[in-house]
């Protein structure tokens, strides 16, 4: 018994001395200095916090908060959050304050810079308000890893920091403001030789590429996108055992080869794209057997893609695209089973597409558009787990497979742009529960509706079968609560059974055989085209409900009945309003209202009559005005000049009348390209001011009964192109130079009064002469040859005259 409380007493001696000791040591342990606490304090008083500063982080789904929020005076720095301390010496040796809403300038003399003993920096993802990377970050001696990246630095990069020599990562990314001096970047690669992590995405660089970077064995992720690197990109193999990313994206000055790379590798992201390399691509690239990403998009690639990319097995994602790539694609991709993504579009691949594919069974998104396929659509195509589907824009042909359409996951589906034929039955499409986005247009399919096809494609979005054979009553019913687009253009569809969809935006009919009353469009509708079909009577006042409406075409109907009062007014968005080729008569409203967004309006090839509306006075962003073919009687509106962005005024075939003329309207019409005032009856001189107008490319005033001379000031349009000054009544010599010298015969038909080159009748006065008094014609402020000639003969029958009488009755006295 006394032993057992012998030993149960010294378990208690020792038990005491222990938690003594810990106690002990916890107090002996040196909390933050109070030099280090006001120099944090005060680094936070220089900042203001703004959650917008860090907004990339919570976009890339990294959380962001106000760190310094929790720096508290008179509490120990290091447990401050972002703070990390020796819990020897007490030093801070950490400073952690990335996505931490900072905003502000970091100046030279910041507090941020009393920390020597700092080891890691972290300031990535704030707002620094363009500061400078300045001097004061060289004097972290004991510095390992820097990171400032996407925080909104500018200017120089102070070379100091090249000098931080036992730097393992350094990270200086989306400072697109920011740039090396002259030779930093070398400078950097010789000093900083411990580096592991090298991120200088965005940053000016405008450096040859080093090639002694190749050969740091510490390497393990190499970011230098969009740094302005040019040159050559070095040809020997790349051995660097622990290199895991290579990222040089951007750099479309860099140019070279593909590199090779040796069996003992670990890279698992390379990604060259949107630079100059070319030539093709190296059967080495089997050796990335760890790879995961590999982006060669946007570069001059050419040739096959080598049958090695099969041993990728650990690849994810492969971007070939907008290359030159030729040939078919090899069997051996399908053995890259833990393949997601796999874009190939904008190449020259050709044949047939491999059945192989359909072994990827991990498969997301695939796209293989803009390409020289010509064969079938393999079925195991469809097998596939794939959201997305894109083979658009080849030359595929046969049948749509119907495997396809138990394809239930299915969200994206784009064949447009082929040559598939064939039977698009409704009731097929049944299981594409899922489908958001269906585009099969320009191809030769056709349609039947079958009576079980009620409610398909429940979640389509967006259907574009516009450019195939369509035919008969459409009645799809589909979508009605998510449709938005819905383009069925250039088929041969008569009619519609209903327009169900509430939220319709866009909405595509032209060139169809559309018959009957025209169909009104869903209130939420902006874009609404029905021309080139049959659709005949009234537009209905209901139109006018679409007050999100930016293009409305009518054309090429035979719509009739008056315009609705509304059409001018019912949507200030309204941009585009063509109503031609239709039998509308009647006024134009006068109710376009200030601030309107209106830039075309085309009312051709009606029956319109009465005066231009002068409210058009206030459409400010109109471009294009044709009127042409109407019945509308009114005098020139020069009115219109004062139209900044006027560019198009077609008003021929109408009963205009009177002078053409600009009253007083300084410097009018200064944006038209384009003027065609023929087949009305338009009097008087062409005016002179027309020369004014330097941006003219055509000038049609043909059939009219204008007289006089042309104006010489019209040789000044340098960049006419059409003139047409046939059947009026125009005389005199046929002004030369500039693209006066380019018009044949026909621009000057039946005006039987000119004269001079290009027509074969001759001037009778020299014609360098005439050209020279052209300047000075009756018209236009000087003279008529012909008065002046009737001046020189009159004057020479007085001379002679007073000189006979002086002869007869003797010198005046005061000559004597």
């Amino acid at each position: 018994m006394m032993s057992k409380l012998l030993l149960c007493f010294l378990f208690f001696l020792s038990s005491s001395q222990l938690l003594s000791f810990s106690f002990s040591f916890s107090n002996s342990t040196k909390l933050c200095s109070h030099q280090q606490a006001l120099a944090l304090l005060h680094l936070k008083q220089s900042f203001s916090i703004d959650n917008s500063s860090s907004w990339d982080c919570d976009s890339n789904g990294i959380t962001s908060y106000p760190k310094t929020e929790s720096w508290k005076k008179g509490s120990d720095c290091c447990s401050w959050d972002g703070v990390t301390c020796d819990w020897v010496t007490g030093h801070i040796i950490g400073l952690d304050l990335s996505c931490s809403w900072l905003f502000g300038i970091i100046h030279s003399n910041s507090t941020l810079f009393l920390l020597p003993h700092l080891r890691r920096l972290n300031l990535a993802s704030n707002d620094f308000n363009y500061s400078s990377v300045s001097i004061g970050f060289g004097r972290f001696s004991s510095l390992m890893h820097l990171n400032l990246s996407y925080s909104v630095f500018s200017g120089k990069i102070a070379p100091e920091i090249f000098h931080l020599s036992n730097l393992v990562s350094l990270d200086l990314s989306g400072n697109y403001e920011a740039e090396f001096a002259p030779h930093g970047f070398n400078s950097l690669v010789q000093n900083l030789t411990k580096l592991q992590k090298l991120h200088l995405g965005g940053i000016s660089i405008s450096s040859v590429f080093p090639n002694s970077l190749l050969n740091r064995s510490s390497l393990i992720s190499l970011v230098l996108f969009d740094c302005g690197l040019h040159g050559r990109f070095p040809d020997h193999d790349i051995h660097l055992p622990k290199l895991e990313v290579l990222d040089l994206w951007g750099n479309d000055d860099l140019s070279g080869n593909f590199p090779r790379f040796s069996e003992n590798n670990s890279l698992m992201e390379l990604d060259l794209s949107s630079t100059n390399l070319s030539g093709e691509i190296s059967t080495s690239i089997g050796n990335l057997q760890s790879l995961q990403t590999l982006d060669l998009s946007d570069c001059g690639f050419s040739g096959s893609i080598p049958t090695s990319i099969g041993n990728l097995k650990s690849l994810k994602t492969l971007d070939l695209s907008n290359c030159e790539f030729s040939g078919s694609i090899p069997t051996s991709i399908g053995n890259l089973k833990s393949l997601r993504f796999l874009y190939l579009f904008s190449n020259n691949f050709s044949g047939q597409i491999p059945p192989s594919i359909g072994n990827l069974t991990n498969l997301q998104d695939l796209r293989f558009s803009d390409n020289l396929f010509n064969r079938t659509i393999p079925s195991r195509l469809y097998t596939l787990p794939s959201l997305v589907i894109d083979l658009s824009m080849n030359e595929l042909h046969g049948s749509i497979p119907s495997s396809i359409f138990k394809f239930a996951n299915l969200e994206f589906l784009y064949l447009y742009s082929n040559n598939l034929s064939g039977v698009l039955e409704t009731s097929n499409f049944g299981k594409l529960r899922n489908l958001t986005s269906l585009d099969l247009s320009n191809n030769k399919l056709s349609s039947i509706t079958s009576s079980n096809s009620n409610s398909i494609l429940p979640s389509i979005q967006k259907l574009d079968l516009s450019n195939n054979n369509i035919s008969g009553v459409w009645s799809w019913n589909m979508g009605k609560d998510r449709l938005w687009y819905l383009n069925l253009s250039h088929n041969s569809i008569s009619g519609f059974e209903m327009l169900p969809w509430k939220n319709m935006q866009i909405l595509d009919l032209h060139s169809n055989l559309l018959q009957g009353p025209l169909p009104t469009p869903p209130n939420s509708t902006y874009f609404f085209s029905v021309s080139h079909n049959k659709l005949s009577g009234e537009i209905s006042s209901l139109i006018c409900k679409a007050s999100s409406m930016e293009v409305l075409d009518l054309s090429n109907n035979n719509l009739s009945g008056m315009l609705p009062h509304c059409l001018g007014n019912f949507s200030k968005d309204l941009s585009v309003l063509n109503l031609r080729r239709n039998r509308f008569h009647g006024i134009i409203p006068q109710t376009f209202l200030k601030g309107n967004a209106i830039r075309n309006l085309d009312f051709n090839d009606n029956k319109l009559e009465g005066p231009v509306p002068r409210s058009l006075i206030i459409c400010r962003k109109l471009e294009v005005l044709d009127l042409g073919n109407n019945e509308i009687n009114d005098t020139f509106p020069h009115w219109l000049g004062t139209l900044p962005k006027l560019q198009v005024l077609v008003l021929h075939s109408n009963s205009f009348h009177g002078h053409i003329g600009c009253s007083k309207i300084k410097s009018p019409f200064m944006s038209l390209r384009i003027i065609d005032l023929a087949h009305n009856d338009f009097e008087g001189h062409i005016p002179s001011s027309f020369g004014n107008l330097k941006l003219l490319e055509s000038l049609d005033l043909s059939s009219n009964k204008l007289i006089g001379r042309i104006p010489q000031e019209l040789t000044s349009l340098t960049f006419l192109e059409v003139l047409n000054l046939s059947q009026n009544h125009l005389t005199g010599f046929i002004p030369r130079g500039n693209q006066f010298d380019t018009f044949g015969n026909d621009s000057y038909n039946e005006n039987s009064g000119l004269c001079g080159f290009p027509l074969s009748k001759k001037c009778i006065i020299d014609e360098t002469l005439e050209s020279s008094k052209e300047a000075d014609a009756k018209f236009d402020g000087g003279f008529d040859w012909k008065i002046t000639l009737m001046g020189y003969g009159c004057g020479l029958v007085i001379g002679l005259s007073l000189g006979c009488l002086v002869f007869l009755i003797g010198k005046p006295k005061r000559f004597v």
